[in-house]
């Protein structure tokens, strides 16, 4: 079902991107289009402009005159500028001028209505062609045009080709482009669900195990509870070894329960903190001592080593929580008359909290892993000791917190070694990540 819904998801995320760049590209190309295709004529309608005001306000010229450049052009091509003069009964009146042009031209009607505006033309289906009609006044000092009409035709072929052949190349393009927006969307859509991908499996993973976890214990307690039903008569004192392992089991499902709030609220960044300046000997002394008791009665010894005098910015029920867990970790798997040993000591900027202990120690390959949630070193001795796999993530995730980095090591000649290192004065914006 979740591979089905993973299937669908990436669909849409590929045609929702695929769409985008498409409608990207296209809307340049138009863009692009429409600019060059003005571009093209934008000279050719200055060209028709000036010769207007030169027509019309200039001295007379003879229509035979030509520019050295206009010559030049109109022996590339036989029509590339030229002026046809009409009557008012719209007859052509420079036939002899236009040569053997005004068989091309000839048909070429008078529109009066057209004065002062720029048209394109196509002559005989072959030339295209620019034109301005104007009406030249009666007081021109040139005979030849005074009062009649005259269409100024300036040819285009040439822009049209190029006009053509950027069609083509805008076409190529877009199709390569089209076909790199596939690849694009494809390529993104599975780069967005990656990591939505791995949070999903994250949570299911999740979800399962702590399912697990809250399972065994609620079986443990029913089938307790469910036996001393069965038994209405008996004393407390014969069912005390009962009571007392559902009694266990009742505070393992709430030490979980706490473990999975604290790792929900980690996930929600909505845990509210208060760093403050600390004096580290005084509030290390503080958190270990309780726990002195506690490793004496299980026949082991819990040692502080003298700490210099410094003081840190600190969250101190995180650091108070997170001196629990892994003091609680090196009790648990630590044999009788071992030493539980915790250092610190300030380097610089920083300070250096460890906790070190002659128990199991930790190979290579379950350091990598062994601050993931529900993990275990050793799981039939977690089971034994009541560990559930959340405090190392929990602890790892206080230091984050603090933005600090936790590592393990060996500890000779037998053991493991709990590294966390701390900034002294975390960033300021640390001091608000969590409330995110």
């Amino acid at each position: 079902m979740s591979n089905k819904v993973n299937r669908a998801q990436r669909r849409r995320l590929f045609l929702s991107n695929f769409i985008g760049f498409s409608l990207i590209f296209i809307l340049l190309g138009v863009i692009v289009f429409v600019l060059f295709g003005r571009a093209m004529l934008t000279s050719t309608d200055q060209a028709l402009r000036v010769e207007e005001s030169a027509r019309l306000q200039g001295p007379p010229k003879p229509f035979q005159h030509k520019t050295k450049f206009q010559a030049n052009v109109q022996n590339q091509h036989p029509f590339m500028t030229t002026t046809l003069v009409y009557d008012q009964q719209g007859k052509i009146t420079n036939k002899l001028q236009l040569g053997s042009r005004y068989d091309t031209l000839k048909d070429i009607k008078l529109h009066r209505s057209q004065v002062g505006q720029l048209k394109t033309i196509k002559v005989n289906g072959k030339f295209n062609f620019r034109t301005l009609l104007i009406k030249a006044p009666k007081s021109t000092n040139d005979k030849n045009v005074a009062g009649k009409y005259l269409l100024i035709m300036e040819n285009i072929d040439p822009q049209k080709a190029a006009m053509r052949n950027f069609t083509k190349v805008m076409l190529i393009t877009m199709g390569v482009f089209w076909l790199l927006s596939i690849l694009m969307s494809v390529w993104m859509s599975r780069l967005t669900m990656r990591p939505i991908l791995r949070s999903w499996g994250r949570q299911t993973e999740f979800v399962g195990n702590a399912a697990h976890e809250l399972r065994t214990p609620l079986t443990i307690i029913q089938n307790k509870l469910e036996f001393l039903l069965t038994k209405p008569n008996d004393k407390i004192i014969d069912q005390a070894a009962n009571i007392a392992i559902a009694n266990s089991e009742s505070q393992r499902l709430q030490k979980l329960t706490h473990d999975l709030l604290a790792l929900a609220r980690s996930d929600s960044n909505t845990l509210q903190t208060n760093f403050e300046s600390t004096e580290v000997a005084d509030f290390l002394q503080y958190t270990v001592e309780p726990y002195t008791e506690i490793a004496a009665s299980q026949g082991k010894k819990l040692v502080l080593a003298p700490v210099p005098t410094f003081k840190a910015v600190l969250d101190q029920d995180l650091i108070h929580q997170l001196m629990n867990i892994l003091i609680d970790n090196a009790l648990k798997y630590s044999p009788q008359g071992s030493t539980i040993t915790v250092t610190a000591q300030p380097l610089g900027r920083k300070w250096q909290l460890i906790v070190a202990d002659q128990g199991i120690g930790v190979t290579g390959r379950d350091r990598a892993r062994i601050f993931d949630r529900f993990y275990r070193v050793d799981t039939s001795r977690s089971r034994q000791t009541g560990g559930n796999g959340l405090g190392l993530s929990i602890a790892h995730w206080i230091v984050d917190l603090h933005h600090g980095t936790i590592t393990v090591r060996d500890n000779q000649p037998k053991g493991s070694q709990f590294v966390t290192t701390l900034p002294v004065n975390p960033p300021k914006n640390g001091h608000h990540d969590a409330k995110k």
